[in-house]
This record gives C-alpha cells, sequence and structure tokens, in this order.
C-alpha cells in the first residue's frame, strides 16, 4: 500500500478567494524577444530531472497578482512574484524582500529596510522605489482588489534606494498580514514595457515567466538569481490546462503530467494502487459553502435570518464531503478556517436537522417553502455540492435548479449581484480579520452585498486592537456573530491533495498557497 503523506499546515492557504474579472490580456511572454514557445517540447520526461508538468483546470485569470483573487492564478503567479515579507513553515512573518521593519506609533507608519541585491527578472535592481511603485498600485489601480490593504495606507514614501515608510491611516494590527498576502512586488520601468503587466512579468520570484497561452497553459523558468531560499532545483515548469478532472488522472498515468491539482477524489485507491503515482496532502484553509446575495436585489426569504439558518440546518454536510471529497476533511461550523486567530470549535453550528430546518421556515412565515431559483457553481466540487444542497433543499420545501457556470462568467456574476445562491469556495489565512474581507461591504470581496452596521463596528475594532489575546477574543466574538446571523452556509473542510509521480518530493508548502515548485525535487 503507498503511503498517503499528510502534512499538517501551520497556516492556511492565500487569501485567494473566489476570483475577480480581470479585463486585462493574457501574455504570450514576458520577454519582448522570446517567441512564446519552449525550446523544447516539453513533455513530461524526468529524465535529467530538470522539468516538471503541472495540471491548471483553467486559463489565467490575469498576469497582475494585484489584479487577482482567483486560486488557480495564484497558485501559477505565486511562483513568479515575490513578496515583500512573507510567511514562514510556522506561520511567522519573516523577512523576505524586506530584510527588517520597524513600528513607529508616534507617526502611525511602518519603516522597511529592503534588502540588496535583490534582482528583477529582466537584472535590474530592485529598489525601495519599486516598492513604493507597487503600494501606489494598489492604492490607486488595483483599489478595488485590494479594498482592505489600500484603505489601511495614507501614503507612502521612499527615504533612500533601500528605505520606504509606509503612513497608515490608523495603527491595524492586520496590515502586516495583508502586506504578505497582498503585496507582490512590481517593476515600475517594467510596468510600460509589460502594457501594465497585460503583456508580461517582471518580478523577482524563483521563476520567471516564459510564455503564456490560454488555450494551453504556461512555462517558467527558474530564475538563476533569485534572492530568497530555497532556490528552485527544478529548471523547467509546465504549466497545462487540462478542465476535466479524470483527464487528468489519465494524463499521470500516461505521463503526461506529473502533479493533478484537481483529480477526483473517488480516485485515490487507483491511485495509490498505481506504483508509478503517489498522493501528496495536508491540511488547508479552503472552505466550501453557499453563498446568499443580500443586497437589495436579492431574493426576499433570503434576507429573514430565521430562513438563512432554515438552509443550514437542512444541508447535509456529511453527504457533501463524502461525495466530493471521499471524507478526506471535515464538517465546517464556519466559513473561517480552523488555523485562523479567533476560531474555535464552540462558533455556532448548524447539524443536519430538517425537521429544525421546517420549524424555522414556518416560524419565518414560509411555511410551504418558496422558489429560491437557480444555484450557480461552478463546474467539479461546487456542483456537488449545490446539486446535494437542491435535494437537501427541496425536502424542506425550497425549490431550486443547479446551473453551472464557466468561471469568470461566474465571478462576473457574483461581483454583480446577479445571483441569488451561489456554491463555492475560499481560502484564507491564518487571521480572523480576513473574514471581513468577505463579511463586510469594505472587503475585497463583498460578494453577498451585505451591510450590516455591527460588522462595521467589529471590523474596525478588531484593527485597533493591539494586544494579541484581546484582539483574538473579538475575532472570536465576531465570528460567533456571523454564525448566528447564518449570512453564509458553511459545508465543509476539505483537505489539499496533488495527485503525483512517484520520485517527486515536497520539501516544503506556501503557507497560503500550498503547492509552490521551488519546493519541490526529483529523487
Amino acid at each position: 500500500m503507498k503511503k498517503f503523506l499528510c502534512i499538517l499546515l501551520a497556516a492556511a492557504m492565500c487569501f485567494c478567494l473566489f476570483g475577480c474579472g480581470s479585463t486585462d490580456e493574457p501574455a504570450t511572454s514576458s520577454d519582448p524577444s522570446a517567441s512564446g514557445e519552449p525550446a523544447d517540447d516539453p513533455g513530461t520526461s524526468t529524465e535529467g530531472k530538470d522539468s516538471i508538468t503541472i495540471s491548471l483546470a483553467t486559463e489565467l485569470q490575469t498576469l497582475s497578482a494585484l489584479g487577482m483573487q482567483n486560486i488557480v492564478t495564484n497558485e501559477v503567479l505565486t511562483n513568479v512574484y515575490d513578496g515583500l515579507i512573507k510567511l514562514d513553515q510556522d506561520a511567522n512573518i519573516v523577512p523576505n524582500v524586506a530584510e527588517s521593519w520597524e513600528w513607529d506609533e508616534e507617526a502611525v507608519k511602518y519603516t522597511f529596510h529592503i534588502k540588496k541585491g535583490v534582482l528583477f527578472h529582466d537584472g535590474t535592481e530592485l529598489k525601495a522605489s519599486d516598492v513604493a511603485f507597487t503600494f501606489n498600485l494598489l492604492m490607486n489601480e488595483y483599489r478595488d482588489y485590494q479594498a482592505t490593504t489600500a484603505a489601511q495606507i495614507d501614503h507612502v514614501e521612499v527615504v533612500d534606494d533601500y528605505t520606504l515608510d509606509v503612513y497608515l491611516t490608523a495603527p491595524s494590527a492586520s496590515f502586516l498580514y495583508n502586506c504578505v498576502i497582498n503585496v507582490k512586488l512590481y517593476s515600475e520601468a517594467a510596468w510600460e514595457t509589460t502594457n501594465g503587466y497585460s503583456d508580461g512579468v517582471i518580478s523577482c520570484g524563483p521563476y520567471k515567466l516564459v510564455s503564456y497561452d490560454p488555450a494551453t497553459g504556461v512555462v517558467l523558468e527558474a530564475f538563476e538569481d533569485y534572492h530568497g531560499d530555497p532556490k528552485p532545483s527544478i529548471k523547467n515548469v509546465y504549466f497545462n490546462i487540462v478542465p476535466d478532472a479524470n483527464t487528468q488522472v489519465m494524463a499521470l498515468q500516461t505521463g503526461e503530467l506529473n502533479v493533478s491539482r484537481d483529480f477526483p477524489a473517488s480516485t485515490i485507491a487507483t491511485i495509490e494502487a498505481d506504483e508509478n503515482l503517489d498522493i501528496y496532502s495536508h491540511d488547508c484553509g479552503m472552505v466550501y459553502f453557499l453563498q446568499f446575495n443580500l443586497r437589495d436585489n436579492g431574493l426576499e426569504p433570503l434576507k429573514n435570518k430565521l430562513v438563512r439558518q432554515a438552509i443550514n440546518y437542512a444541508l447535509d454536510k456529511d453527504f457533501m464531503l463524502a461525495v466530493a471529497e471521499e471524507g478526506l476533511g471535515t464538517v465546517a461550523n464556519s466559513i473561517a478556517n480552523p488555523n485562523m486567530t479567533g476560531y474555535d470549535e464552540e462558533i455556532p453550528y448548524y447539524e443536519y436537522n430538517s425537521e429544525k430546518a421546517k420549524e424555522l421556515l414556518t416560524e419565518a412565515g414560509y411555511p410551504d417553502g418558496f422558489d429560491l431559483g437557480i444555484i450557480y457553481c461552478r463546474e467539479g466540487k461546487d456542483q456537488s455540492m449545490a446539486e446535494i444542497a437542491m435535494e437537501n433543499l427541496a425536502v424542506i420545501g425550497i425549490t431550486s435548479t443547479v446551473t453551472v457556470v464557466e468561471n469568470n462568467a461566474f465571478i462576473d456574476m457574483l461581483m454583480n449581484g446577479n445571483f441569488n445562491v451561489a456554491a463555492t469556495h475560499l481560502n484564507l489565512n491564518t487571521d480572523g480579520s480576513n473574514v471581513f474581507d468577505v463579511a463586510s461591504i469594505r472587503g475585497s470581496v463583498p460578494y453577498s452585498g451585505l451591510e450590516d452596521p455591527v460588522i462595521e463596528e467589529m471590523r474596525d475594532e478588531c484593527d485597533l486592537e493591539m494586544d494579541t489575546e484581546a484582539r483574538a477574543a473579538k475575532l472570536n466574538e465576531f465570528l460567533d456573530y456571523l454564525s448566528e446571523e447564518a449570512y453564509f452556509a458553511p459545508c465543509y473542510y476539505p483537505k489539499k491533495s496533488y495527485a503525483h509521480t512517484a520520485g517527486l518530493q515536497f520539501s516544503g508548502y506556501d503557507p497560503f498557497v500550498g503547492l509552490q515548485v521551488r519546493f519541490l525535487s526529483w529523487e
């Protein structure tokens, strides 16, 4: 029996939530002189141990890291961009491009000291002016995508080539976490030559972009002058677009893929029985849930707390977990993940209870139920969750249908409020304040359109509370309130698993994203 590797993530994965509709056009190359094609047929042969081929379920949303909030896109771009600071394997905030920093309470500013000798992919040195340029992009060009972090910053000032002051609008306990998540560094000089990073990427990450074709995938090459550790040991990386999960498994078996990110849980036994394949798995910060549209244009019954509670009680979350994940995960009691500051198991939980759901519907004035309309979702596990939810809700008199929508169209619907209910998923990090990005109308992805003054007040209180224990208590109070109001219907927390070619070694992870190629090597 092949072993099933299981490594606990101390930190949850990146704050790459549902995705968003970027208008950026895909690039053909990060180097204007490049042909846009790899020098050799990528194949997937591990001869020489210098190449790897990884599946993508869909095309990239954008090439600009500040303009994306999509899991698939982030798992590619996290190999290309690098951040000002980062989390280590134990979820501690540690230096990266910034080698140190100080907090000045009186001036309400952070001073970041930039490491000398950090090179961009075009060979130019990264300076404090590039970091300032990145912050200004975040605050202006990409403010709609980075609302939370942008709102925390008043302005930035370059002190010298390697020193930068970032002035905040108020003291913030979450600012450094948000820098880890969101501040991916851009070259000021390359912004114009790459057409605003829509024709290429010049950053300072472990890999540089060779080419991108939205029909076929992405080609990366190890950046030999990467400043960080570990250095990439695999030189050539091919992300091939293979939308169908079963096709990914077949491609693994034939050697056309080395890593499948989306293999069906039902194929685990088949993969473990194949001596040429193995599985790497870890806990993660992902949660699958039903999203309600709570805007003025939303369905009237969904504005009723008792109806939302009834829907939560009606969902057979254990069955969803069994069908979608073969039981690899746990039932969720919150859209916050168990690794978060502020989370605990006492957060109000809606166990599967259709009779209680019917009672609540009657109390809300809907004894015969109502028509929910369409439950929108994307193909895959979201679809499984949506179809089970449709059956569960029918038991208590709520009728609905399920419609599968292409990823970018799905995100547009959520952003614009053109839905009643959506079955979806998100990733958040280890700080409970990131739930505000989903629940607060001032958040980066406020797709429910929820405007609750209690939540807005809690958000401000949590951000201003600098005492760690007091802040954790406030975050817990917020998560309790969110659950009691049933503003979302959490379903389950999955494990994050990758099926892969035997002999591929996983030596670490990105605490937000999971798979990063610099942590991979061949035996």
